[in-house]
């Protein structure tokens, strides 16, 4: 694949695309992988380029007759969120359906229909600036999607939070707190509860947190953390986290890992703030499965099976679906 790595994105599509995996690359047009018919179908180009780390939210769209004999089931909509800055305008939908006309009968539907939409960027902003300067918009760190219409996005960095309304395609701001995961939270509703993994980049911790958002307008309530994995030695750095919900409480969570040899820097000494050359030698994956249980008034995660993947000579995991 030309281009880096990270600049290439994957995403699993469900709804009437259930089955189904997208990838877009850097410089190519999107296509579809159907993993039951093992088949590739082209997608159209989206507005922006999609990195490895962005965020995406699945959502069902709203009901819609197409025509006077045949009302669909509703769109699907993929929501992609950049992290980037905020005033680049990285945030845009993927709205795709079954195409149900008449001589596909109702029993079989007919093609899937794609469209890519831009939207207005999150309204992150941090701290007042003096006038000349601005307000700075951070790049987003954090999503959920509390109902069928609202997606709330949070950053660190702004220790902020605003709400998307799906419908009218409006941003609000929803108050000074920020979301207790990194990435997308996953909604598990026999337990009522959201779900989420904490940032990678230097925190050696490897914790799932279980938390409340009942409402975009309320900071959430974290309910129960755990420690679903032991620390590795100090040459291992965590990479990248990314939490795959399987249902009724059970997840697999996905832990990269990079072993680094540090050199002195450019000016040939080594540096106490970090600012060494750090020089990649291997990448390790660990996919970990976890179920979590309410027993009476307390959840309770189980440590399943876990599987290792140790890579070399430039290859790596960078997504698992």
């Amino acid at each position: 694949m030309a281009g880096s790595p990270y600049m290439h994105f994957f995403s699993l599509l469900r709804g009437q695309a259930e089955g189904s995996v997208m990838f877009v690359p850097c410089y190519d047009n999107p296509v579809l992988y159907n993993i039951d018919k093992e088949s590739v179908a082209g997608v159209p180009l989206p507005s922006f380029p999609k990195q490895s780390d962005s965020i995406s939210l699945s959502v069902a769209g709203p009901r819609a007759r197409v025509h006077r004999q045949y009302d669909d089931d509703g769109q699907q909509q993929l929501y992609v969120i950049t992290r980037g800055n905020g005033d680049d305008g990285f945030f845009e939908v993927l709205n795709y359906r079954r195409t149900g006309f008449p001589w596909y009968g109702r029993s079989h539907a007919g093609p899937l229909w794609w469209s890519w939409k831009p939207l207005p960027s999150p309204q992150l902003y941090g701290p007042a600036c003096p006038p000349d300067i601005g307000r700075k918009v951070f790049s987003p760190t954090a999503a959920a999607v509390v109902d069928d219409t609202t997606i709330c996005v949070s950053s660190v960095d702004a220790g902020s939070a605003c709400a998307f309304d799906t419908a009218r395609g409006e941003w609000r701001q929803a108050g000074g707190w920020v979301l207790p995961c990194d990435g997308a939270a996953e909604y598990v509703s026999e337990l009522g509860l959201w779900f989420g993994v904490e940032h990678a980049k230097r925190n050696p911790d490897h914790r799932l947190r279980a938390f409340d958002l009942s409402s975009s307008s309320s900071p959430p309530v974290v309910r129960q953390t755990w420690s679903y994995l032991d620390r590795l030695p100090g040459e291992w750095l965590t990479s990248q986290r990314h939490l795959l919900t399987l249902g009724s409480g059970k997840f697999c969570i996905a832990t990269s890992f990079q072993s680094i040899e540090r050199h002195p820097n450019s000016w040939g000494c080594h540096s106490d703030d970090g600012l060494d050359d750090d020089i990649a030698l291997h990448d390790l994956t660990v996919l970990t499965g976890v179920e979590v249980v309410r027993r009476g008034d307390e959840l309770h995660m189980i440590n399943h099976k876990r599987k290792i993947y140790r890579l070399q000579d430039d290859f790596g995991i960078h997504c698992v679906l």
